[in-house]
């Protein structure tokens, strides 16, 4: 009796203590109490937003609430009495548990693929089995699970916007420091230039002439990097009103055709009727036309580009497919990184640049690229019926970073 003491006095020990003694009035209230003990428990836990799993000492699930079933992809049949390790279908996720001990509290977190790619925090809390419950139904721990992608996505835009707010404490002296000598380099170069014309051409003045060129082109570019570096820095401000993103792209490719001409590129549009919606129009043209370049660049002697625009119903897919040279496996993490480029002019920030005010109207970009089989460059945006029309803030903290994947 003395072990029976130290256990909790739980109301179905308080029944069966007391069982030979109850009339049937109490013992249906007892019975009556516990019922609605239970249902309050499970309405409590189906309503968190928590995944709660309770796993037996033999590893198996005895319950699972709604959460942990959505989180995990796994419906409600087929966990109960089910060993844990099969409910759990993300390989990482199964790892982690796998390698955690069950008999202290652990708490980890994973990147999981299925059903969805989400950061997951994980906790383990171990229990001490009651000896008066068979072994095979024994709640050995609680497996906790919390979806902290939110969370992971904020801190990344936080350190994101840290980098770029030391970067334009720096850009706003440098850039004024250098742009104003480039700005009289030019305009000397185009003045040599004037001079040098008037008098007869001599190898000596053909040599100057070309030094004086070269001199000239390099500090244009020097130029076109300085203000591509105050573009990819500067707080992007959106002046976004109602509009079709069709009429956009039409817009574009007009400005465009001679240049997708010249080099031989063929255009085949599949667009489908879209809603009108709130987006800045010159900021999405810019972000259009780098893509192109891009695309052009990997397509030098001629080719094919295929764009669609798809209606998603709350997103507005725009796809732009080249059969261009490709991207390689090693370079297709690095393609957003400001500075990263493998052109011999490219400053690498038109991509950055992109990215930035795709996000800031809410939406995406993402790259999926094989080495030698093009590339693949998709564009989401929110359908907006309504929303502030100007001066929208960049870009909003909690968007996550632009995907790139690759087909390998």
């Amino acid at each position: 009796m003395s072990t029976d003491r130290r256990m909790p006095r739980t109301l179905p020990r308080k029944i069966a203590e007391h069982l030979p003694r109850l009339e049937r009035d109490q013992l249906e209230h007892y019975l009556q109490r516990a019922m609605e003990s239970d249902q309050l428990l499970r309405c409590i836990l189906e309503t968190i937003t928590e995944g709660v799993i309770a796993v037996s000492d033999q590893h198996s699930v005895l319950f699972a609430n709604a959460a942990a079933r959505d989180l995990l992809g796994v419906a409600a049949q087929d966990m109960r009495g089910q060993p844990l390790a099969e409910c759990l279908r993300d390989a990482q996720l199964r790892e982690a548990v796998r390698a955690a001990d069950a008999r202290a509290h652990v708490t980890c977190d994973v990147q999981v693929a299925y059903p969805r790619h989400l950061a997951l925090s994980v906790s383990i809390i171990p229990f001490t089995p009651d000896r008066d419950t068979p072994t095979e139904r024994a709640l050995a721990y609680l497996l906790l699970l919390r979806d902290v992608s939110s969370e992971h996505a904020l801190r990344a835009a936080r350190e994101r916007e840290a980098r770029l707010e030391a970067l334009r404490l720096l850009t706003a002296g440098v850039a004024h420091e250098i742009g104003n000598p480039l700005s009289a380099i030019i305009m000397h170069t185009q003045l040599m230039a004037r001079e040098l014309a008037k008098h007869q051409r001599t190898p000596a003045l053909h040599e100057l002439a070309r030094t004086n060129a070269i001199v000239h082109e390099e500090s244009v570019r020097l130029k076109r990097i300085v203000r591509d570096f105050l573009e990819a820095v500067r707080p992007v401000g959106l002046d976004a009103r109602p509009g079709n993103v069709a009429d956009v792209l039409e817009d574009t490719f007009e400005l465009l055709y001679a240049e997708m001409a010249e080099r031989k590129v063929a255009l085949i549009k599949k667009l489908q009727p879209v809603p009108n919606t709130v987006f800045d129009a010159a900021q999405l043209r810019g972000a259009i036309i780098n893509i192109v370049r891009n695309a052009l660049d990997a397509m030098p002697d001629g080719g094919t580009l295929d764009v669609t625009l798809i209606n998603r119903g709350d997103v507005l897919e725009l796809r732009f497919r080249d059969d261009g040279s490709g991207i390689p496996a090693d370079v297709l993490p690095r393609l957003f990184t400001p500075f990263y480029t493998t052109k011999p002019h490219g400053s690498g920030l038109g991509l950055f640049i992109v990215q930035r005010v795709l996000h800031a109207m809410g939406g995406s970009v993402r790259v999926r690229s094989e080495a030698g089989a093009g590339a693949d460059v998709t564009i989401e945006l929110p359908a907006r019926t309504h929303g502030a029309t100007t001066s929208l803030l960049s870009p909003p903290a909690v968007l996550p970073h632009a995907e790139v994947h690759s087909d390998h």
